[in-house]
């Protein structure tokens, strides 16, 4: 930007940004750190999301959540200077900022001249005001720049108008923000606090899904029916977002508000959009195609899943198909006395080593459950091929503790 017609200046000050500098810098503004915090909380939120969807672990995952939270905090801290400098070097070399600066000081406002911009800044627009033992710092706008001014490069009667200026504003500033509000110290702990429940509002939903799915007892996919509970806790974050922008146009400091309602309220809305997500849950009637290869008394009701061209990382197992079914609500007596007393089941302990490359790595290796693998290429069970060729496999688990009789159909490159 110009300066106004004719006007001139009452002070000039030449300078150079330099990576010392910026490091110094960096100690007087917390909101940079904080921002470097927000960036690392975003990552750790996906991390904690992968966490959360592995587990179904509501404490597991708040606890993995504060750890890396608190480990991202303290490394931020400690190489904060360090993390700065790396910065200024970094857009030194994409040039991304200037180097050199002429500032002008006029009697309302500056004009800052870079290599490659010019804009005019005024007064009443400094957000923060900074005074240290070797500089002025003053910041400004929504991208949060900050003007260094050495105090080693200034006249003496700079330094003092620049001391009555901005000690001048920034006591008017606070002396309209006291007047307009009785109790700034209020808003500025509800705020904090807002912030705090905006971010705990994750782990409430994921711990009020946990309950809800602990009193329905859902089978296999059937949780993500429940999920719609996350959409429950959206007001916070809401909440969090809107007096957010209300106080930070206000003057106080509630940018954190404002990312937080963001990130964990993108988080309650995706994972409550699970909720549509369609189950492989289908009509028990259908597990009739598989009893003569189960060769076991199965149990006349049950909750039976299937899911079709399943990409697994096992490159010799292709066509896959899984078929899980569920009879924790059944009697399973029959069904446990059948495969006990089988010739075609084996205790998962008494099986062959040799056989176990027919067995899924998905399949939980325990020592009581029971393992069926039928050939249907050449009609026999727990055998390995003579010879090579592709081979129709059905690998079978049957698991007393949890009442779980999966299927796992696929061809298998015999080698």
């Amino acid at each position: 930007m110009e300066k106004e017609s004719n006007e001139k200046y009452l002070f000039t000050y030449k300078s150079k940004s330099t990576a010392e500098e910026y490091k110094k810098m960096v100690k007087y503004f917390p909101e940079m750190y904080w921002k470097m915090i927000r960036y690392g909380t975003i990552l750790n939120l996906i991390y904690t999301a992968i966490i959360a969807i592995l587990s179904k672990n509501s404490i597991e995952t708040l606890t993995c959540f504060i750890i890396v939270q608190v480990i991202i905090m303290i490394i931020y801290k400690l190489r904060l200077e360090n993390i700065a400098e790396k910065s200024f070097n970094t857009m030194k070399e994409k040039k991304r900022i200037d180097i050199e600066f002429h500032t002008e000081f006029f009697e309302n406002y500056i004009v800052v001249s870079g290599e490659t911009i010019s804009y005019k800044i005024k007064y009443s627009d400094i957000q923060k005001f900074v005074e240290t033992d070797t500089n002025f710092y003053l910041k400004y706008g929504i991208r949060d720049i900050v003007i260094i001014i050495q105090k080693n490069q200034c006249e003496i009667e700079l330094m003092n108008f620049i001391r009555e200026k901005f000690k001048k504003i920034e006591k008017n500033s606070e002396n309209k923000k006291d007047k307009k509000y009785k109790n700034p110290n209020f808003i500025k702990s509800g705020m904090i606090i807002l912030f705090i429940v905006t971010i705990a509002s994750l782990w409430g939903a994921l711990y009020s899904v946990g309950l809800v799915n602990n009193k329905l007892n859902p089978y296999g996919f059937n949780f993500t029916k429940t999920m719609w509970v996350f959409w429950c806790w959206l007001p916070i974050p809401i909440l969090s977002i809107v007096l957010g922008f209300k106080y930070k146009n206000k003057g106080f400091k509630c940018t954190k508000n404002i990312v937080a309602g963001f990130i964990i309220g993108f988080f309650l809305l995706a994972y409550g959009a699970f909720c549509f997500f369609p189950t492989f849950e289908q009509d028990y009637s259908n597990i009739d195609d598989y009893r003569s290869i189960i060769d076991a008394k199965l149990p006349s009701n049950g909750v039976l899943e299937i899911m079709e061209d399943v990409t697994t990382i096992e490159q010799d197992k292709t066509e896959y198909t899984i078929i899980n079914v569920y009879y924790d609500k059944e009697n399973v007596k029959d069904l446990t006395d059948s495969i006990e007393n089988s010739n075609n089941w084996i205790l998962s302990k008494k099986i062959k080593s040799e056989l176990k490359i027919l067995i899924p790595s998905i399949f939980y290796a325990d020592e009581y459950s029971y393992y069926s693998i039928y050939n249907k290429t050449l009609n026999e069970y727990n055998k390995i091929p003579n010879n090579e060729g592709n081979y129709e496999i059905y690998a079978m688990k049957y698991d007393k503790e949890y009442k779980t009789l999966g299927i796992h159909k696929f061809k298998y490159s015999y080698k």
